[in-house]
């Protein structure tokens, strides 16, 4: 049986669709439906208090990025492989390495000041697997909004999720130096300090996630995909 599924709403009011969108997202990220665990439809419809066709429509929205959807075999938290993960490692490194860059170089004090209190926060809340994920989420979508780049913003966040949930679900812990060391950059507008930064605590996080996925004999799920 799938875990409670507790929906968030935002100040406006959400369709049935976006409010499942939304809890399904977060139950995803936050490790209680976790890779490779089949979504049975009739019991999140009645979970989440609504109808199969806005429930199935909203999986639909996350088909291909956290959902994974068969026509005959059914649907299933998508589960990534070792290489795949490498490569959205790769992937974060290009993208990031020069959003941070462009976000740094056009700060306002009032925007860098925020930015750096954003920061602090996250750091406080490095004890809890999930609200640590969810604080480095909100900072990393604040500064890269600065960017200028809203696609490019779109898709680094649509990785970060994707392997974020991985740390959530392994509890791999973020370096605070790092931290400490882009709040530094963001502070002197240093947009080259910044991606240097970013490209280190990527390949650090990185390696540090897949030396505790190879403690294991795969990466932990509730059924295998496809089965």
């Amino acid at each position: 049986m799938s875990p409670a599924l507790n929906l968030t709403w935002s100040a406006k009011p959400l369709s049935a669709e976006e409010a499942a969108t939304v809890a399904i997202r977060d139950a995803i990220l936050s490790g209680r439906l976790v890779p490779g665990q089949r979504l049975a439809q009739a019991e999140l419809a009645a979970q989440l208090g609504i109808s199969r066709i806005p429930l199935r429509d909203a999986l639909r929205r996350l088909d291909g990025d956290l959902v994974t959807i068969d026509g005959r075999r059914g649907c299933w938290v998508t589960s990534l492989e070792v290489d795949e993960i490498e490569e959205l490692y790769e992937i974060r490194i290009v993208l990031e390495s020069r959003c941070v860059s462009l976000a740094v170089a056009g700060l306002s004090d009032q925007e860098a000041l925020h930015l750096f209190g954003l920061s602090e926060q996250m750091d406080l809340m490095q004890s809890d697997a999930h609200s640590g994920y969810s604080t480095r989420r909100a900072f990393y979508a604040e500064l890269y909004s600065h960017a200028n780049r809203p696609r490019m913003r779109g898709l680094i966040l649509q990785l970060r999720d994707n392997v974020g949930r991985y740390h959530v679900l392994k509890d791999v812990r973020h370096s605070v130096d790092a931290h400490e060391q882009l709040r530094r950059h963001i502070m002197d507008r240093n947009p080259d300090g910044a991606a240097e930064v970013v490209v280190a605590h990527l390949e650090e996080t990185r390696d540090d996630l897949l030396a505790t996925m190879a403690q294991d004999e795969h990466v932990p799920t509730l059924a295998t995909e496809g089965s």
